[in-house]
């Protein structure tokens, strides 16, 4: 990937959030850049980068049209999972049981406009209003008794749907099978959740945002296991930098740099945090580290992407995506490449059902 490709999507991406300005480089090839802005998934932004250049300097009207054209099909698309995701929780509701969002609009809300950040699918937890019982299968019911197909073979979350709408119905929130640090992260953020009162909800919806502590962590830990397993892109990366300029004077910044260090995440958080202010133009890339350079070609790679295998041939894919990230747990973790490849064995052997309690 040529170096004015990149500068081009950087500029253009700082436009897009109002940012910051700068020059484009001469020899552009948007064709190019339009593909670059789709596989980083931020394709609207770009676009709205691209309408505060001046119109000779924009792409050829070919391009620009189908741009336009996504853009809007993509504005259409997360209104349309909005309104799936509102009635799945007034039926959560009716039946005592409050709806949290991951990610998503939860983040979406920070970017300069929400409905031009890429939504592919909804993550949530859910848990009593009040009382004490299983909201997670309680839920995953009501779905099926609706005629959805509800698929529970992962311990971490279900998945269902619904028309328009993916859901990922969470029933933990990190992937902490046979990891001592993620279980006690599990722990924290789940108690986090059952502590908190339900009184930050969507307007006009039973959807509620959670601590704000909790979306910090979990944006993290999610972040830094795409890394690890499939590799990171620059949405993950400005989502953060988004959700915590927004929530910026509500985090406990000093608590969630100790539970940086606690859980592991350090060497990882310190470049993903740079490279989230070099994307904002707020660094340049000479500032950047040698280990930010590593996190930066990772980023400018190809994603690697694979069919979701289950059981044995899913723990051998997984295996060899470890041996393959053997470079990532050496600079970017405080564990080995064998370490996370036991914990791996060990939780499938003898944790195939996980539970805190």
């Amino acid at each position: 990937m040529n170096n004015n490709l990149k500068e081009s999507f950087l500029v253009l991406v700082r436009m897009g959030l109002e940012h910051v300005s700068g020059a484009l480089p001469d020899n552009r090839v948007w064709s190019a850049i339009h593909a670059l802005a789709n596989q980083q998934g931020l394709s609207a932004i770009v676009m709205d980068g691209i309408e505060r250049l001046p119109k000779n300097q924009r792409p050829p009207q070919v391009i620009l049209l189908n741009w336009i054209g996504e853009t809007l099909q993509s504005e259409s698309q997360n209104a349309v999972q909005k309104r799936a995701a509102g009635e799945m929780a007034d039926v959560f509701y009716n039946n005592h049981i409050r709806t949290y969002v991951l990610k998503g609009e939860v983040i979406a809300e920070c970017y300069p406009k929400p409905n031009h950040r890429l939504s592919v699918d909804l993550d949530c937890y859910v848990r009593p209003i009040s009382g004490d019982f299983d909201a997670w299968t309680i839920g995953n019911d009501l779905i099926r008794n609706k005629g959805y197909e509800v698929k529970t073979d992962f311990y971490k979350n279900s998945t269902f749907l619904l028309p328009g709408l993916t859901v990922e119905n969470h029933r933990y929130l990190t992937p902490f099978r046979g990891n001592k640090k993620l279980t006690t992260l599990e722990s924290v953020l789940q108690s986090l959740l059952h502590m908190d009162k339900g009184e930050d909800r969507f307007e006009d919806t039973w959807l509620y945002r959670p601590p704000v502590m909790v979306t910090a962590l979990f944006i993290i830990e999610h972040a830094y296991s795409h890394f690890l397993h499939e590799g990171l892109t620059w949405r993950l990366v400005l989502d953060w930098m988004m959700f915590g300029k927004k929530r910026q004077k509500e985090i406990d910044w000093i608590a969630l740099e100790a539970y940086v260090d606690e859980f592991g995440f350090r060497k990882f958080y310190d470049s993903y945090v740079r490279l989230g202010q070099y994307l904002l133009g707020d660094i340049s890339e000479e500032a950047l580290t040698k280990a930010d350079r590593l996190l930066l070609e990772d980023i400018w790679s190809p994603l690697d992407l694979h069919k979701t295998v289950r059981g044995i041939k899913g723990k051998l894919a997984l295996a060899g995506n470890t041996w393959r990230a053997r470079w990532k747990y050496r600079h970017f973790t405080d564990m080995s490449w064998l370490t996370a490849l036991w914990i791996q064995v060990k939780g499938f052997l003898f944790d195939k059902h996980p539970s805190l309690a």
